[in-house]
């Protein structure tokens, strides 16, 4: 990256009833090593006087504060948009941790193709105070293009980089109440090349009492509602296309009522074994096992740990 060209990131945390892990979130962005950034945080009628903690403690000047009644994420993001003065936006969880080097290298792949409207980077979990499986497969935007086209995430969400200009007329659907980063990142990526940065630079904190993990229809519910709204924008039939689509028959899984957490811990192996590092990919495949010991779907994490790697990639590229 140009030491000559400097420019403005903007950084939103949306938070409501963040707890003590608000500060935490602020301090991490407080603390990368880019520092052109401004940040600003909208606090969507949190009740539970986390904002008001944490403005106390953050140094003036730093943190832009904006409250706003409760209207869900999508509307607290949108009036970010209307804020924020950087050439590059970034999106940061209220509950979730940026490592230091995150904004710079996301910024270092931004500014390496000025055609990237958006760039991703890998993510671990926070599982119980502890961070566990860290993904950090690099695609390029054929890769990212393709995944868009499936309908599928280039990576997780909370941890893009948006190029603002490409966005300015895409907003966050305010009727999604669950699923609107989802939603955002298929339509800009319909739109615009994506990239993925090839580092773990983001902590996703997992809450087991999360509505989407206690609810798992009304997440199933918003996800159909993304879907069907990309189907129809590309001109396809949803009910075609997802003709298995059985959401009664499901929700009993573990695997649905966790939002899938073994398909996260699986790839974590899959790139810790491509990067040669055997026993951390072991390690995963455990941690993933002690999720529900009893359904074989938890242990296939550590069966791909285990494996030869060239099998590994026999058994994926079949899926």
């Amino acid at each position: 990256m140009s030491m000559a060209y400097n420019p403005l990131v903007s950084v939103v945390i949306c938070t409501y009833n963040s707890g003590s892990y608000l500060r935490e979130a602020v301090q991490s962005i407080l603390d990368q090593t880019y520092r052109h950034l401004e940040v600003i945080v909208v606090d969507d009628g949190s009740t539970d006087g986390s904002v008001d903690e944490v403005r106390r403690a953050c140094p003036a000047g730093p943190v832009r504060w904006i409250r706003q009644e409760n209207a869900g994420k999508a509307v607290a993001l949108n009036r970010a948009l209307a804020e924020i003065r950087g050439e590059f936006l970034v999106i940061q969880d209220g509950d979730d941790v940026s490592h230091p080097l995150r904004v710079e290298r996301q910024l270092e792949r931004m500014l390496s193709d000025e055609k990237l409207g958006a760039v991703f980077c890998g993510h671990d979990l926070i599982l119980d105070g502890r961070h566990v499986a860290p993904r950090m497969r690099e695609k390029s935007p054929d890769e990212c293009r393709r995944d868009i086209e499936a309908f599928r995430m280039p990576a997780h969400d909370p941890t893009v980089m948006y190029r603002t200009a490409c966005i300015r007329d895409i907003p966050f659907e305010p009727s999604l109440r669950i699923g609107q980063v989802f939603d955002h990142v298929l339509r800009v990526g319909e739109r615009w090349p994506m990239a993925v940065v090839g580092q773990c630079l983001y902590s996703y904190r997992i809450h087991r009492a999360s509505v989407t993990r206690r609810v798992p229809e009304v997440r199933e519910k918003y996800v159909r509602e993304v879907l069907c709204r990309a189907c129809q924008r590309r001109g396809l039939c949803f009910e075609t296309l997802f003709k298995h689509w059985n959401l009664e028959a499901s929700l009993g899984k573990p695997r649905v009522r966790d939002n899938n957490l073994a398909a996260h811990f699986m790839e974590s192996a899959i790139d810790q074994r491509r990067e040669r590092h055997f026993w951390a990919a072991v390690r995963t495949g455990f941690e993933c096992a002690r999720l529900a010991p009893l359904s074989f779907h938890y242990h296939k994490a550590w069966i791909y740990a285990l494996s030869p790697y060239w099998l590994v990639r026999r058994i994926r590229s079949r899926n």
